[in-house]
């Protein structure tokens, strides 16, 4: 109605006689459940009168302004009045426009129904902006605005203190992780210079050769070992094997411990060996075999000989 320009009186006690109208509805809003006015009352003694009054409200069920348009049910006047008809409306606060900015200043209490005592200054701008940045804020009010920027920072102070604590954990889980790295890095074998490398193949080599000259080791074994420990099928050393970190308890590589054991390895020999025998082939009913002559005749002379 009001943007339509049917204008909305502020009367005295309901009385529709123009000596009793103290001022104009500007605008209204809703904040929830309640209806906002925006007063303007015009002179020194309006605004006196609505200070040592209450409001109420008069309305038409049917109502039809001057130019025959139906509003249905609408408020047609605020009315100044000791006795409102519904009580509790809530009292006037008094506001004021900044010099330079389109922005309402109220000071004073706010309606009783209002739960944050304070309303705060803002343009609509201003508000809008606040309603985009604060999640879930669209249905942010001047009256709650204060409210929700406290419950949103507060919830941004704990989500940070969350977020600290996690970095602290990551933080020492970090640290942890780097210890182990640099004790696994001490227990690698450093890195072997070109000739030394060639020194330490060309020297497990001729040990594990000379292995097998004692006996201690087969030609396949050999080169098994020598694939395993020394140098593999890409022909790149085996630089752990071939270093002496390898082999913590120990003065020498684990190459080379490898094939000192093997050059002191010998063939265990047999308890017991028979020497060469002859076995008689003598078959029933037949004479006696020549080896079978022989011994006998041996026998005799050794007889003879004693």
């Amino acid at each position: 109605m009001l943007a339509a320009g049917v204008a909305i009186p502020i009367n005295c006690d309901h009385s529709d006689r123009a000596r009793d109208v103290v001022g104009y509805v500007k605008a209204f809003k809703l904040d929830g459940d309640r209806l906002l006015a925006l007063c303007q009352f015009i002179g020194d003694d309006a605004a006196l009168m609505a200070a040592r009054n209450l409001v109420s409200v008069g309305i038409d069920p049917h109502f039809t302004d001057g130019q025959a348009r139906q509003w249905g049910e609408a408020i047609v006047h605020l009315a100044l009045t000791p006795v409102p008809v519904v009580p509790n409306q809530g009292e006037f606060v008094q506001a004021s426009l900044a010099n330079s900015e389109d922005t309402l200043l109220l000071s004073g209490e706010v309606p009783q129904a209002s739960d944050d005592g304070l309303w705060l200054a803002s343009t609509a701008q201003q508000l809008a902006a606040l309603r985009d940045l604060i999640p879930g804020g669209a249905d942010i009010t001047p009256l709650d605005c204060v409210t929700r920027v406290i419950q949103h920072l507060r919830s941004a102070a704990n989500a940070q203190q969350e977020d600290d604590a996690s970095d602290g954990e990551l933080a020492a889980e970090l640290s942890a992780a780097r210890q182990r790295i640099a004790e696994l890095s001490a227990r690698l074998p450093p890195a072997l210079g070109e000739e030394a490398e060639v020194a330490m193949v060309e020297s497990a080599t001729a040990r594990f050769d000379a292995a097998v000259a004692c006996g201690g080791l087969s030609p396949d074994a050999r080169d098994r070992l020598i694939a395993t420990l020394v140098r593999n099928q890409d022909g790149k050393a085996n630089v752990i094997a071939l270093s002496r970190s390898a082999n913590s308890r120990a003065d020498r590589a684990l190459a080379l411990a490898v094939a000192d054991i093997l050059i002191d390895n010998h063939p265990i020999e047999p308890g017991e060996r028979t020497g060469l025998q002859a076995l008689a082939r003598l078959v029933p009913g037949e004479e006696s075999a020549p080896i079978e002559q022989l011994r006998q005749y041996m026998t005799r002379m050794a007889s003879v000989s004693g």
